[in-house]
C-alpha cells in the first residue's frame, strides 16, 4: 500500500506509471511545462491519442495535493475521468469567423512587469495602463466554459486590426456584469459571519478574472460620488480588487501597501496576483493612478 507521504517526485513517478498502465492501449501520456499567468511554468500532463485533436489537461501538482489528502486511488480515478474526455473537433467550429465570435470577446488585467515572456512568447495582443497589460479574450463556441487569450495570428486569421478588437472588447466591457459588493456581504456568503468593514469587493459576478473591473470608471465614479472621497484600489488577485474610501483609511499609506505585499506574498497563489502596487481614483478627474510613496502623490 503506497502512504500519502510521498515526495512530489515520487509521486510524479509512481502517478505517471498508474495512469499508463489504466489508460486503453495506443494512448501516449505527454509531460509538458506551460506558461502561466506571471510567467510561471507549470508541469502538466495530457495525452495524445490518434485522430484526437482536442484532449483536457492536468495539472500534476494539483494532483500530488488531491494525493495527499484523499490517496493515490482518488488522484488517478480522477486523473482518468478528466483526461479520458478526448475529442475530435473540427477546428473551423471552434474558431469561427470575427463576426460569429466577437460577441464574446473580453478583458482581462495582468501585471505587465512579470508576464513579459507570456506576453512575447505567446504574441498576445495587449494593451499597456499602469504597471498593468489589459489582454483580450474570446469564449470558444465549442465550449461556453473554455477561453483563448487572443494573439496577433488570430488577428490575422479574423482579418481585423488591434484596433477593431479593441473597441470591440471595451463594448463588450462595458455590458459585463461587474459589481461593486460590500465586504460585510462577501464575507457572509462566503464564511454565514458578519464582518464589520469599510471595504467595497469589484469583481464580475458571472465569471473568474474580474480585477479587470477596476478600469469600469462608471463604477468607480458611482461609489466615489456616494462615498463623497476619492478612492484607494487595492488589488487582491486576479479575481477581484478592494476599494476603500480614502477618507475611511485609518491606515498610513505605507502601512496600505506593505498589507498588500505581504498579503500576496502570504495568502495569493503566486498565479493569482495582480500586483504589489495600490492605486487611487480621483473622484474630480476620472483618473486611476498608481500611488507614489517618494513623492506622497500618484503618478
Amino acid at each position: 500500500m503506497i502512504e500519502n507521504n510521498m515526495s512530489y517526485e515520487g509521486f510524479k513517478e509512481y502517478f505517471w506509471e498508474q495512469l499508463k498502465n489504466t489508460l486503453s492501449e495506443g494512448i501516449e501520456l505527454q509531460e509538458q511545462n506551460c506558461l502561466k499567468n506571471n510567467d510561471l511554468q507549470v508541469e502538466m500532463l495530457t495525452c495524445k491519442e490518434e485522430g484526437k485533436n482536442l484532449t483536457p489537461r492536468i495539472r500534476t501538482r494539483e494532483f500530488y495535493d488531491l494525493y495527499c489528502q484523499q490517496g493515490m486511488k482518488t488522484a488517478v480515478e480522477v486523473a482518468i475521468e478528466i483526461l479520458g474526455d478526448r475529442r475530435k473537433v473540427d477546428v473551423h467550429k471552434v474558431i469561427e469567423p470575427w463576426e460569429v465570435m466577437k460577441s464574446g470577446v473580453n478583458v482581462e488585467v495582468i501585471n505587465y512587469e512579470w508576464n513579459q515572456e507570456r506576453l512575447k512568447k505567446e504574441k498576445m495582443v495587449y494593451e499597456k495602463i499602469l504597471d498593468l497589460a489589459i489582454v483580450f479574450t474570446v469564449n470558444l463556441r465549442e465550449d461556453k466554459d473554455f477561453k483563448m487569450t487572443i494573439t496577433s495570428g488570430l488577428l490575422e486569421q479574423w482579418k481585423i486590426t488591434k484596433d477593431e478588437l479593441i473597441s470591440v472588447a471595451y463594448e463588450n466591457f462595458a455590458k459585463a456584469d461587474y459589481a461593486i459588493i460590500s465586504y460585510e456581504d462577501v464575507m457572509e456568503q462566503l464564511l454565514g459571519l458578519r464582518i464589520e468593514s469599510e471595504l467595497c469587493v469589484l469583481l464580475n459576478r458571472s465569471k473568474p478574472r474580474g480585477a479587470s473591473g477596476m478600469l469600469r470608471i462608471d463604477l468607480l465614479q458611482d461609489l466615489a460620488d456616494k462615498k463623497e472621497s476619492d478612492l484607494l484600489i487595492l488589488p487582491s488577485s486576479v479575481n477581484e480588487v478592494l476599494l476603500l474610501a480614502e477618507e475611511d483609511n485609518i491606515l498610513d499609506m505605507d502601512s496600505v501597501k506593505k498589507m498588500v505585499e505581504d498579503i500576496n506574498r502570504d495568502y495569493v497563489d503566486e498565479e493569482e496576483r495582480l500586483s504589489d502596487n495600490i492605486y487611487t481614483y480621483k473622484r474630480k478627474t476620472g483618473k486611476i493612478s498608481i500611488w507614489n510613496s517618494e513623492e506622497m502623490k500618484c503618478e
